[in-house]
């Protein structure tokens, strides 16, 4: 589990295609992630990636058809965002995280307001049901707030910090985007589903 508060960027050096699966290499920083070992989980653009191999300032992860049939697809010079998971004990500063993405976002509008910037993204049908105002989602592993919900889409608002220390600043209009709905949403609506059956 995570809390989609990223601790670094790394860069996707290498892809090896194996059948409809793959294996990333990704470029991470060693003094940040000092203490990761074979097995842990790491957070990749907000999909949950067990580490595999680490081998010279490189993480390797295995992604499986079914990982890659759900998410947006990897480039090598990707920059992506990393996350470690929670520690139990720990401050939990943005929203809970699983790392199972729900759907693809595409980025279609970006609006500069002060230092800011409001972000819309065309949201899957299917999925619209789990967004409100004020309510939390994980975009490419980025917690974040909702500020409107409209027909087809949600908008959110990036402060600099945000676009600073995350991935998200080499994104553009039209790009893909892993999306995470807040797990609590999912389990109100279909806890309020039940009891209407």
């Amino acid at each position: 589990m995570f809390n989609g508060i990223i601790e670094s960027i790394g860069t996707i050096q290498k892809i090896d295609i194996v059948g409809q699966s793959n294996r990333l290499y990704i470029e991470f920083d060693e003094k940040k992630f000092n203490d990761i070992k074979l097995g842990d989980s790491i957070s990749v653009n907000g999909i949950c990636l067990t580490i595999e191999d680490i081998r010279d300032k490189h993480l390797i992860f295995y992604t499986s058809q079914e990982t890659n049939s759900k998410t947006n697809k990897f480039f090598c010079s990707q920059k992506v965002n990393l996350e470690r998971s929670l520690l139990l004990g720990s401050r939990i500063s943005g929203n809970f995280v699983f790392g199972h993405i729900d759907g693809i976002a595409t980025l279609i509008g970006i609006q500069h307001l002060d230092e800011s910037q409001i972000w819309q993204f065309e949201i899957p049908h299917e999925l619209l049901i789990y967004f409100t105002p004020k309510g939390s989602v994980a975009i490419n592993g980025v917690s974040l707030t909702v500020n409107k919900v409209l027909k087809n889409s949600i908008e959110i608002n990036l402060i600099p910090f945000t676009l600073e220390h995350t991935a998200l600043r080499f994104n553009n209009i039209g790009d893909l985007l892993n999306i995470e709905v807040d797990m609590l949403a999912r389990y109100v609506h279909t806890t309020l589903n039940k009891e209407n059956e």
